[in-house]
């Protein structure tokens, strides 16, 4: 009769016994929740075959199980990892920030609409800061990601500016320290440069394909209270510079201060918006443009993320949002969510 453990080194997993006695069960389906009792019934029956079946000497049939070879990528296969800092008696070892990024799958988040963001500002941090802290492995599989990152671009042509941005940062910081990284190799210096060449040529190489009179709406078409609620939640002031130059009918929308205003409101605190606000004046009068770029200059846009990893205080796994996680009291559970810059601080030493 399987059970489910409880184990806090194996935070809702799924044993069933078999011939050779108990294994891990590997969820094939992460729609469905442990401990289903159809699932259950269904392993019970085909264990009663194969135990016949040992007995008269026939082959017995194969159990999705997980053994040694799939325990190790367990985590992987549902997205998320036991997050532990110290090697105790039970738990040998710890969690690295290279090993967090590959079994977190950030290689294929990238494909996820809702998950490229987050993995952009990660990817900015990392090639800023910690670029000469990570081991051999976790570079080259950085560097795969960011390909990944430009190769999406590239099919999509969106988000051309800020990844251009992000491979200017990656070449200076090669270049910067070009005498105190990968083992001191310079084959493998060489290797990384010519990557970054070669994505920053193709991002260069794009031609914006412009959409030809199929006879259904466009964004001038739109009435303009719907223009400002879209341009409200752009998340990048410089889009609406060139939506303002691209056409002249859109050129009031770069003037109008209700939208700087908002913006001011979303991305920054009422007491950073009066350091460069003057109480003496209507709020038409008011240059809310200039507030908005000297904020932005100051204080940084504010981080908003559709979907973004958590940290289960519970059973202390890290996991994504949207996927979830086998938690071991669900019904008491308390997430954090975690930015990018907490995800850098929960591997410093």
């Amino acid at each position: 009769m399987p059970f489910l453990g409880q184990d806090w080194r194996s935070p809702g997993c799924v044993w069933v016994r078999t011939c050779s006695g108990w294994e891990r069960l590997l969820r094939q389906d992460p729609s469905r929740e442990f401990g289903e009792t159809e699932s259950f019934q269904r392993i019970d029956e085909q264990n009663q075959r194969n135990n016949e079946k040992h007995q008269t000497g026939e082959t017995v049939d194969n159990i999705p199980t997980c053994g040694a070879h799939c325990e190790s990528t367990l985590g992987e296969c549902y997205h998320w990892v036991y997050y532990s800092r110290d090697s105790t008696r039970e738990c040998h070892g710890y969690l690295t920030l290279g090993e967090a990024v590959r079994k977190l799958d950030f290689s294929n988040a990238v494909e996820d609409t809702k998950r490229f963001r987050y993995v952009c500002k990660l990817l900015h941090l990392l090639l800023g800061e910690k670029m000469t802290e990570l081991a051999g492995s976790a570079q080259k599989n950085l560097f795969s990601i960011l390909e990944k990152i430009v190769n999406r671009v590239i099919e999509s042509q969106t988000d051309i500016g800020p990844i251009h941005e992000l491979l200017t940062m990656a070449a200076k910081s090669l270049w910067e320290e070009r005498w105190h990284h990968i083992g001191y190799s310079k084959t493998l210096w060489i290797q990384r440069m010519e990557a970054l060449l070669r994505m920053k040529g193709n991002l260069n190489n794009i031609r914006i394909k412009e959409r030809s009179d199929d006879g259904k709406m466009t964004l001038t078409d739109l009435p303009n209270e719907v223009i400002r609620e879209i341009l409200h939640r752009v998340a990048d002031h410089r889009d609406i510079f060139s939506l303002a130059a691209s056409n002249r009918g859109m050129s009031e929308f770069g003037r109008d201060w209700k939208m700087w205003k908002n913006l001011c409101e979303f991305h920054f605190t009422e007491e950073q918006i009066k350091t460069f606000l003057k109480e003496d004046k209507e709020n038409k009068d008011i240059p809310w443009q200039e507030i908005y770029l000297r904020c932005y200059r100051r204080f940084g846009p504010r981080e908003v993320f559709t979907d973004m990893l958590q940290l289960c205080c519970s059973c202390k796994v890290l996991f994504w949002k949207d996927t979830g996680h086998p938690c071991l009291d669900p019904a008491n559970a308390v997430s954090l969510p975690i930015t990018p810059k907490d995800f850098l601080k929960l591997f410093e030493m």
